[in-house]
């Protein structure tokens, strides 16, 4: 799949509203491709890639990393893979 601007930001608005149904944030860094997710309970996720659509989930150990870390890291790939699924499907189309 071609990593172009307009699949990129396509994917980024996908997966942006896929964290607002869990109460997450994403914030985009300075770096080209590189993204920071912030959980309610505080927990953050770096997520970056080099090559569109392998995309890399880093938990940041900023504090106890509990169950609940968990549960949001199961969440946040299960969106990251539905929202690759997504477009590439639109792309196939």
């Amino acid at each position: 799949m071609e990593a172009n601007s307009s699949v990129i930001t396509e994917f980024e608005n996908l997966f942006r509203n896929k964290l607002k149904l869990n109460n997450c944030r994403l914030i985009k860094k300075k770096q080209e491709n590189n993204y920071q997710i912030t959980t309610p309970a505080k927990d953050i996720f770096l997520m970056y890639w080099s090559e569109f659509p392998q995309v890399n989930l880093i938990y940041q150990p900023i504090g106890i990393r509990t169950q609940q870390t968990l549960v949001y890291e199961r969440a946040i790939r299960s969106h990251i893979t539905s929202c690759l699924s997504s477009i590439q499907a639109q792309a196939q189309v």
